[in-house]
């Protein structure tokens, strides 16, 4: 197996991150996600953990960010489901002849004495209970899995006290396999206004993904739709895309749990593309609302300063607009929304605020937008913010943007507004 760093450059880790550690830190996770992609050996994997290992403590030593430290511990319990994997496979082939094995967690017999445990164990230290867990990360479900270790995450980048860690992801694991097989609300949905996904599901559709950037995780839809949408409603999305929205409500059986219902969805968009293009009514929403009465409106407007170009060579196209003319577009796009809807229907309008790091510009978008649907006819009904993920996979070249941030006093936008204004 090749690999990108050698022994002997991780071995200096300790020594290089001295100048500028999370820049380094986060080159040698994402050499190291590579090196267990090409791992076909259960030393391999070893080797890996071990690096990981260190990268883990030396992020906590160093207090670099929470998103580093959180990226290292979960790449290392990632490792730690792969040995399992292994040592299952090797403990399944001497006891072939065994049928019907007992799989559940309280139950699970792992014959540790099976194979030699000292030839696993001898350069990194695992104990039987260390080796027992591995197995147990391997013998849950992937979607279990990855459902448990979002929403852990999510709650140690919360909360300052809570952390990350193999036993308590097992243990939120028994929780699960305790509960009915359907659950009753999916991991998909949020349970407070912090709408984060550390493993996207419902992640891009277009075809030439380099030429259309602006875009949300469509678990932001689905949200939008829990806590927003009625059955029977008739849902407008007028800036539809490349139909996104539809592939989240094509889905539904997926994220509702046991609470799957209909309601009508329409979409519209100046420039159609995508996927789903043909079923997306073409469309100018500052001429004129296309429906009528609609019971929910939902729209991830073109991010102001941030997408120019990339939907189309179109003046008329909100992303190629300078401010005035934008605040002058979405002006009339308010005030259209407010006169298609009743009393009391609701209208969430996504984006995040801009700046621009070069100029040392800052531009409060979402409080624009918020201030034109009020005068339109709205009031302020809720707020939910999501992440842009901006920082999730930190390259050279974003560390040197990062650097540029913090030089020119100019922070970077990295959330997402989900604003919903309810017609008065």
């Amino acid at each position: 197996m090749k690999e990108p760093f050698s022994e002997q450059q991780f071995a200096i880790i300790p020594t290089v991150v001295s100048g500028n550690q999370e820049t380094v830190i986060v080159q040698f996770l994402t050499t190291a996600k590579e090196l267990l992609k090409q791992a076909k050996t259960l030393e391999e994997i070893q080797e890996v953990w071990q690096k990981v290992n260190a990268l883990e403590a030396l992020s906590k030593k160093f207090r670099l960010s929470k998103e580093v430290q959180l990226d290292a511990t979960e790449l290392r319990i990632r490792i730690e489901r792969r040995l399992g994997e292994f040592l299952s496979q090797k403990n399944n082939s001497r006891e072939g002849n065994i049928k019907n094995q007992n799989h559940n967690l309280n139950s699970m017999k792992v014959d540790l004495d099976s194979y030699d445990s000292k030839s696993i164990s001898s350069n990194i230290g695992f104990t039987k209970n260390d080796l027992s867990k591995f197995q147990q990360l391997a013998s849950t479900p992937q979607k279990v899995f990855e459902a448990v270790v979002t929403d852990l995450r999510t709650e140690a980048a919360i909360k300052r006290q809570t952390t990350l860690s193999t036993t308590g992801i097992l243990r939120a694991i028994r929780n699960e396999q305790k509960k009915d097989s359907k659950p009753l609300f999916s991991p998909i949905i949020k349970p407070s206004d912090n709408w984060n996904f550390s493993t996207v599901q419902y992640g891009r559709i277009d075809e030439k993904l380099e030429e259309y950037r602006g875009y949300i995780p469509g678990e932001i839809y689905a949200n939008c739709f829990w806590y927003y949408v009625k059955p029977g409603d008739l849902v407008i999305a007028p800036m539809a895309g490349s139909g996104q929205i539809l592939r989240v409500y094509e889905a539904r059986q997926e994220w509702m749990g046991q609470h799957v219902y209909d309601f009508q969805l329409k979409m519209f968009d100046l420039t159609p593309h995508g996927k789903y293009k043909d079923l997306i009514t073409q469309h100018d929403l500052t001429k004129g609302f296309p429906a009528e009465n609609p019971d929910y409106i939902v729209m991830d407007i073109p991010y102001y300063g941030m997408v120019n170009q990339q939907y189309s060579d179109k003046p008329e196209d909100l992303a190629n607009m300078a401010l005035e003319d934008w605040k002058v577009a979405i002006g009339a796009i308010a005030k259209n929304c407010a006169t298609a809807q009743k009393t009391g229907t609701l209208c969430t309008v996504i984006s995040p605020n801009y700046r621009d790091v070069t100029k040392k510009q800052i531009f409060m978008v979402t409080d624009i937008i918020r201030s034109l649907w009020e005068s339109a006819g709205y009031v302020l009904y809720d707020k939910a913010y999501s992440s842009r993920r901006i920082q999730q996979n930190q390259t050279p070249q974003m560390a040197r943007i990062n650097n540029q941030a913090k030089a020119n006093q100019i922070m970077l936008t990295d959330i997402t507004e989900i604003l919903t204004f309810q017609k008065i």
